[in-house]
């Protein structure tokens, strides 16, 4: 038999304290932290650049959009007529009418698209979701190229930044630098 070290209750191992909720809650905020920054949830860096037809929702948000430029240029006593001329003249009056508040995005990002249909009829380009790491944007696409241009931010950027280009000069460069790009664009200019 061993002889027994101690029988005194002074000297005796500190007893440990079970784990508190709180250590149990700093354990598992440590866990989903390291797993967050590892990527296991994040998008992995093979995320590719995809290109899909517009939804029917895409086609009816975009309609609304053009019947509410309609409507500002009919404060104007114009309509959109699809003209390039006239349809760019309407858009520079409705901004120098101040017919939309420099802060209203979405009615400015109307008249992108309008825009964008004008460019798309001089480019011949077609209206594309455009989906890559930063999110998913309506863009036009020139035929199965990777010539792409992004008209819907083009006025609302500038608009919201109080930067006062002319809706013509926008449009002349996105036609001048895209035409270069598209084949056999260049003979275009």
């Amino acid at each position: 038999m061993v002889p027994q070290l101690s029988t005194s209750d002074r000297v005796s191992q500190p007893r440990i304290a079970p784990p508190t909720f709180l250590a149990y809650l700093l354990f598992l905020s440590a866990l989903s932290l390291s797993l967050w920054s590892s990527g296991s949830f994040s998008q992995g860096t093979d995320f590719t650049l995809k290109i899909e037809p517009l939804t029917s929702i895409d086609k009816q948000f975009m309609t609304e959009q053009r019947q509410r430029v309609e409507q500002l240029a009919n404060r104007l006593g114009r309509n959109l007529s699809g003209k390039e001329d006239r349809d760019i003249d309407t858009l520079q009056r409705i901004i120098d009418d101040r017919l939309i508040a420099a802060d209203d995005t979405l009615s400015l990002q109307a008249m992108g698209v309008v825009l964008g249909d004008l460019l798309a009829d001089r480019l011949s380009m077609q209206w594309v979701v455009y989906r890559d790491r930063r999110g998913r944007s309506r863009a036009l696409r020139y035929r199965d190229t990777e010539v792409y241009l992004f008209p819907v931010t083009m006025i609302s950027r500038r608009q919201e930044v109080d930067n006062n280009r002319r809706v013509r000069s926008i449009y002349d460069e996105a036609v001048t630098t895209t035409l270069p790009r598209i084949p056999g664009g260049k003979w275009l200019l």
